[in-house]
């Protein structure tokens, strides 16, 4: 399994009982080694980044979420943060995401993506069917469009979608990440399509959207739903690409809250 330390997530927040440590390890599945963040006991839940970022970008709610029986698993995905190799395409990630999972016994997990991560996580609820339990997307790359170029302008200008306290760990897992990573997973975001992907996927999905998140407009997440065939959306009011970051409280209440519907059913 590699070695283990112990960090510390942010938190822990007024009002709510936390676990603060987070097992960082690295992890051997097929050909892929990954970097994770871990924390807490239950229920396995994989938490998947965006472009350019790591499973830093979870640490936001890594305290709430370790706090409601979830077992936290946060790879950093292959070319990105502190896992090596190139990028992938969607379509491997997805599969190299399972082989993770094989890897550390989850035969069954919920499963939550941001951004490209969200398209990720779509691949892989479509490729594997039951053993994703619930599906949580979060202003999800996917739908491709023509303007092209006004997305790359915006991508390139964090202060229109990232919270300016999160500049540090924006610019460090930027500057982590490999140029090349960057390039080939912008492109190649640019141009796929969700869409018929969500058209497989059965297991129940939330989709949780910034209102004023310009990178992938809310219009984005709408059409999305149209394509699932059991989803629903929830918009956070006045958030933008980083729910997780500036409204930490509003987005880990919703994700335990459609997790937890599944725990008590299966109860």
């Amino acid at each position: 399994m590699g070695k283990q330390k112990i960090l510390t997530a942010a938190g822990p927040r007024k009002g709510v009982r936390t676990t603060r440590l987070v097992v960082a390890r690295r992890v051997r599945a097929g050909e892929h080694r990954f970097f994770c963040s871990e924390g807490g006991f239950g229920a396995p839940l994989v938490l998947l980044h965006g472009l350019g970022a790591s499973s830093r970008w979870w640490y936001t709610i890594f305290p709430e979420l370790t706090s409601e029986n979830f077992r936290i698993v946060a790879p950093d995905l292959p070319g990105f943060g502190r896992s090596g190799g190139p990028a992938l395409s969607v379509t491997a990630a997805a599969r190299a995401v399972v082989e993770l999972a094989d890897r550390l016994g989850m035969a069954q997990f919920f499963l939550c993506g941001h951004s490209m991560g969200g398209a990720i996580a779509a691949q892989v609820a479509a490729d594997v069917g039951s053993r994703v339990r619930r599906l949580v997307l979060m202003d999800s790359a996917g739908i491709p469009g023509r303007r092209g170029a006004r997305w790359l302008g915006r991508l390139i200008q964090p202060w229109s979608w990232c919270p300016p306290g999160f500049y540090g760990t924006l610019l460090g897992d930027l500057l982590r990440a490999r140029p090349r990573a960057l390039i080939e997973s912008a492109h190649h975001l640019r141009r796929y399509d969700i869409r018929p992907v969500l058209e497989l996927v059965r297991a129940p999905t939330l989709i949780v959207w910034g209102e004023r998140d310009y990178l992938t407009p809310l219009d984005h997440g709408r059409t999305m739903l149209e394509q699932l065939k059991n989803g629903r959306l929830e918009v956070i009011a006045g958030a933008r690409h980083l729910p997780m970051v500036s409204d930490p409280a509003t987005t880990s209440r919703l994700i335990v809250e459609f997790f937890k519907q599944d725990l008590r059913r299966r109860t």
